[in-house]
């Protein structure tokens, strides 16, 4: 019975976290904001999270290895277009990911002062690598590599914007179905 109390009182601290982390940030949160919004003790934190940066990593861990595996699983695939390999990879895993918005607007949006600051730049620069591996892959023309580049901060900041304008679940996949249906008639013109 105790464990399933200790269990519950760190949801209940992590859960809080995320409230105060995306009201203030991590450098503007303070442990006794948390503290107060979990109706706990400051000291029972540490007894679950060593400090306000341990707490932060649990809040946010694991989204963008999760954005990177999607990448990866596409990757994998041999045969389609790239729509078609989309459709079955990351195209069925950003609605998922986007339920979770609030995390990630806290990873991307809310995590300077943390190792998370430059999420952002590592999701571009990954899906940059993807867009410059699809275009070898797929297109016949050679394209500056700026491109790529290009291409790819578009396309997480418009993910971003729907994860931060966020209606309800039908608003956003019908988002994602446009913008998608947009992105990759425009790339695949390439």
């Amino acid at each position: 019975m105790a464990q399933v109390l200790k269990e519950e009182v760190k949801n209940k601290i992590l859960a809080a976290a995320v409230k105060v982390f995306y009201e203030k940030d991590y450098r503007s949160a303070k442990l006794t904001d948390i503290a107060e919004k979990a109706d706990v003790p400051v000291a029972l934190i540490y007894t679950y999270f060593k400090d306000k940066a341990s707490l932060f990593d649990e809040t946010v861990g694991g989204i963008l290895n999760r954005i990177i595996k999607m990448m990866e699983d596409e990757e994998k695939m041999e045969a389609g277009s790239p729509y078609e390999r989309f459709t079955q990879g990351g195209g069925i895993q950003l609605p998922e990911l986007l339920r979770e918005r609030i995390k990630l607007i806290i990873l991307i949006d809310k995590s300077s002062g943390t190792k998370h600051e430059n999420a952002k730049d590592m999701w571009v620069k990954r899906l940059e690598q993807h867009i410059k591996d699809g275009l070898k892959r797929y297109s016949k023309t050679k394209h500056d590599p700026m491109l790529a580049h290009i291409l790819a901060n578009n396309y997480v900041e418009n993910l971003m914007e729907i994860a931060r304008h966020y209606k309800n679940e039908k608003w956003a996949e019908d988002m994602l179905f446009v913008l998608n249906k947009c992105y990759f008639n425009g790339v695949e013109s390439l």
